[in-house]
């Protein structure tokens, strides 16, 4: 099976490719890395706009867990995109938009069975969909629909959650409605959002298998509660989240 996977780049998302790689039966056809840091721009004022937006200690989360070097002692060692593209010997392409032309074409040329989505903050558009409808899946830390948004385990530790689900589902134009393929719930020791994010992402592999391997081992469980959507956290959110007592 031949997977083109495209990710903001990330701790999280090195953890999804051990997993994936995990399975003799899947090869990396290709790498998309996503620069942005805020929409489509990765300038000095991206960076000002999310400590607007998030606040500070959130964005030294992201730092964290997106930047090797600006990694704390507690973030394990990741290998970047470039080391992966490079040790996989598969082509890689960085870019601030994933669904400009010249993506689609890289896309189209590393010839994938499926594309994969994986700790991506950029909504794919309409011009993406036409060119890859019916072929794009995403890897999304949290129980579906419930807890849909860029980061589930946030607002999921905030409502007191105990246990965790990461999903594979459908990729559509629509934010995070495709239909959920895979899922695997998960009680993690440490409750922090860098531990509980780093323990879902690292079911990927599992995921894939279930569903496209036919394994069959990770069948999505129904779930009465109330869709919603959650965005971004704010920064008085993020205090909030400090204040009782739960880390980053």
């Amino acid at each position: 099976m031949q997977i083109c996977l495209i990710s903001n780049a990330s701790v999280y998302t090195d953890a999804a490719l051990h997993s994936l790689l995990a399975h003799p039966e899947i090869n990396i056809a290709g790498l998309v890395k996503c620069t942005s840091i805020v929409g489509k721009r990765d300038d000095w004022r991206a960076y000002k706009d999310l400590i607007l937006r998030s606040g500070p200690l959130y964005a030294g989360y992201l730092g964290a867990i997106t930047k090797p070097a600006y990694r704390l002692p507690h973030v394990p060692k990741w290998k970047s995109m470039s080391v992966w593209a490079h040790s996989l010997q598969c082509p890689i392409l960085r870019t601030t938009d994933v669904s400009a032309p010249q993506t689609l074409d890289f896309i189209e040329n590393c010839q994938p069975d499926i594309i994969l989505t994986v700790h991506l903050g950029q909504i794919l558009n309409a011009a993406f969909y036409e060119r890859f409808a019916g072929k794009t899946y995403n890897i999304h830390p949290g129980k579906l629909p419930i807890y849909k948004g860029p980061d589930p385990v946030f607002h999921a530790i905030m409502e007191n959650e105990q246990a965790f689900t990461v999903s594979l589902h459908e990729s559509i134009q629509k934010i995070d409605a495709g239909k959920v393929l895979a899922e695997k719930t998960v009680v993690p020791t440490r409750r922090t959002l860098f531990r509980t994010n780093l323990e879902l992402f690292s079911k990927a592999g599992q995921l894939i298998g279930s569903h496209f391997l036919g394994k069959n081992d990770c069948m999505p469980v129904p779930d009465d509660r109330a869709p919603r959507y959650r965005s971004w956290p704010t920064n008085g959110e993020v205090l909030r989240f400090l204040a009782r007592g739960h880390r980053l």
